[in-house]
């Protein structure tokens, strides 16, 4: 291992991290010989002071206790937050003020499954809704002055920042779709239905505009199917689960699992009521997407690029309503995801999935490194994701193709040497 002043180069990973509300979602590898580990955090944070989480056991799964300490203050993550300190998933709040803690949190999970020591140099990209992108500077700014040091279960690390994006949900599935059709781009509109978020941007020519993010995410239907029973809470963890669960006819027999009686008779008419109001809540909930969406489809949109693990919850009523207007529809552009990379998410590690590979692709490139194995990301057509083979470039900066969607030069190449 070579050395710099006496000590030995720091590790190298290029992490990829999907900000999403129900769960941060990551992908990780050392950079380049390293293979792709998934990384998934909950999604609450609580603030808690230093003694609280100095009493948190040290041994056990890391992402059940994950914790970090910055500038002085300090927060529990995901499971740790929410089981022993009461931590929320705080919607309301913008996904890029809770990313400082949850962006550390996650590069310390990487630290601990790849058995690193607390220094690292990362590579990172953050996916944010459209609404939340101009605030990448902002979230870079914040990062940097944590990367100088944050405590963590492990002790304190610190992290050697060698470049930084902040692009558009939807991206990786751009991406990839630009690489698989090239010029035959048809005229489309990407649509991301999260937990909290929807969010859309329309790609014509093969440029894709602003986006767009409302809160039609599936916490609206959550909230408006509680809102018509009695006895549920829309923060129960546990709803979303059961609802995807019930599936398309609302079985009852599933929903009685969040009935709060005791009487066996009682429950099963709370699976019965429970099955009517979701009937309906799922009804006007479809109904919202699509009536937004035509609000903001321009004439000569050819297809719809559905992704998100909320699209396929409704994926019934609008491959019905859309077959009958005569538009096409794309379910994450046909992007297969391994099983070791699924990790038990199914279609919600398609957009951070397709990016670090994205990502990874434009790195070989760059650098020239040959990568023995080539990725495939679309099973049905068959396309390989990236060419195993590579080329020195002569300004490898400026031909760097990592352009995020609804923002241009939003990437932001750091000094590797401050």
């Amino acid at each position: 291992m070579s050395k710099t002043k006496g000590k030995p180069d720091l590790k190298k990973i290029v992490i990829t991290i999907d900000m999403g509300a129900s769960k941060t979602k990551a992908i990780v590898q050392e950079y380049p010989e390293g293979k792709p580990v998934v990384l998934l955090l909950d999604s609450e944070v609580a603030d808690v002071a230093k003694a609280s989480v100095e009493s948190v056991e040290a041994e056990g799964n890391p992402s059940s206790r994950a914790w970090v300490g910055i500038g002085g203050e300090y927060c529990a993550l995901g499971e740790l937050a929410r089981r022993r300190f009461g931590g929320i998933s705080q919607l309301k709040e913008l996904k890029y003020e809770l990313a400082v803690p949850k962006i550390c949190g996650a590069i310390w999970l990487a630290k601990e499954k790849l058995n690193f020591d607390n220094d690292v140099a990362a590579y990172l990209s953050i996916l944010l809704p459209p609404g939340e992108v101009q605030d990448s500077e902002q979230l870079q700014v914040r990062l940097k002055d944590a990367f100088r040091g944050f405590d963590t279960p492990a002790g304190k690390m610190r992290v050697k920042m060698l470049r930084y994006d902040a692009a558009s949900e939807g991206s990786g599935v751009f991406f990839h779709r630009r690489r698989v059709l090239d010029e035959n781009m048809p005229a489309s509109m990407y649509v991301m239905l999260g937990y909290r978020n929807a969010s859309i941007f329309t790609v014509q020519g093969g440029i894709p505009s602003a986006g767009i993010t409302s809160n039609f995410g599936m916490s609206w239907l959550v909230n408006n199917f509680t809102s018509k029973v009695s006895g549920l809470s829309p923060d129960n963890p546990n709803i979303v689960e059961v609802l995807v669960e019930a599936g398309v006819s609302c079985d009852p027999q599933v929903l009685q699992k969040l009935s709060r009686k005791r009487k066996r008779e009682e429950v099963q008419i709370d699976g019965e009521l429970m099955s009517k109001a979701l009937l309906l809540a799922r009804d006007e909930y479809w109904r919202v997407i699509v009536r937004w969406l035509r609000s903001k489809m321009d004439e000569d949109i050819e297809e719809l690029v559905f992704c998100g693990g909320t699209a396929d919850y409704i994926r019934p009523e609008i491959d019905a309503y859309f077959q009958k207007e005569g538009i096409n529809v794309s379910w994450h552009a046909d992007i297969f995801i391994p099983d070791e990379i699924s990790s038990g998410m199914g279609n919600r590690m398609v957009d951070v999935y397709a990016l670090h590979q994205h990502i990874i692709i434009q790195f070989d490139k760059l650098t020239g490194y040959a990568r023995s194995e080539v990725v495939v990301l679309a099973e049905s057509s068959g396309v390989s994701a990236g060419d195993s083979t590579t080329t020195t470039i002569d300004d490898p900066f400026s031909k760097f193709d990592f352009t995020p969607v609804s923002r241009p030069n939003v990437f932001i190449r750091v000094n590797e040497n401050a």
